[in-house]
This record gives C-alpha cells, sequence and structure tokens, in this order.
C-alpha cells in the first residue's frame, strides 16, 4: 500500500514538473530588466485553433534613471519574421504600460519588444489573456 502511494505521489510530482516546464516559456507574468539601450523580448505562442481572442498587456517599471525608448507589439506565424501591430512609446514616468488586443487573433507568435533609451533601468513584464470567444 505505502508503495503505490509513494508511486502515485510521484506520478503527481512529474505531471507537476512537466507543467512547469512547459509554462516557463509563456508571457503571462513573465518580464525581465531592461538596461541603458539593451532589448528584452517577451514571447506568447498561440493555438487559433482554440484561441479566438488575445489580449496582451505589457507594464515598464521605472528603477533609475530616465526612462525612455520604446516597446513594439509583433506577431509572426513562423516565429522568425515579425510584423509590428502596435507601439508603446516609454517616457520618464514611473509606469508605462498598454493593452494590445487582435481579435480574431490571427498569428501564430506574438512578441512584445522592449528596448532602452539613453541611461536608464526598468523592467519589463508582459500579461496575457487567450480565450475562446462565446
Amino acid at each position: 500500500m505505502k508503495k503505490i502511494m509513494l508511486m502515485m505521489m510521484m506520478a503527481v510530482m512529474i505531471a507537476v514538473c512537466g507543467m512547469a516546464q512547459s509554462s516557463a516559456t509563456l508571457m503571462t507574468y513573465s518580464g525581465d530588466t531592461v538596461t541603458n539601450t539593451g532589448t528584452k523580448y517577451l514571447l506568447q505562442k498561440v493555438d487559433t485553433r482554440t484561441v479566438d481572442l488575445v489580449s496582451f498587456q505589457v507594464v515598464n517599471k521605472k528603477v533609475s534613471g530616465t526612462p525612455a525608448g520604446y516597446t513594439l507589439f509583433q506577431a509572426s506565424n513562423d516565429a522568425v519574421n515579425y510584423v509590428t501591430l502596435d507601439t508603446l512609446t516609454n517616457t520618464n514616468v514611473n509606469y508605462n504600460s498598454k493593452i494590445f488586443v487582435d481579435n480574431p487573433a490571427k498569428y501564430l507568435w506574438y512578441k512584445i519588444t522592449t528596448t532602452g533609451s539613453g541611461t536608464m533601468v526598468m523592467t519589463t513584464k508582459g500579461y496575457a489573456i487567450l480565450r475562446k470567444n462565446k
């Protein structure tokens, strides 16, 4: 009985670890630090067979210096060649944020590209909502 319980617990742990590994590549709640003229990318793959609407929000938070630069909302079907769908110009405030919605979802890959300018440090985070229309 103890062996069966132990095996069941191990199976659950393996399943949870497998899910944690696959979700690490998703955009939601992921982020990074942009320093000076550096560039950071946040990616989200979308299964257009099961998702009709995508909504992305980027939040760029000032850490130090004078935040500047831009954030691009981009999309691609091959994860190599991206087109720009919308742009956020980052200014010297504590938070720069923008929401982009694509309804219906038309692309397999979405990317948020944040590029800094000047002498600054800011964090960039992306949040994604993927949903099926009712």
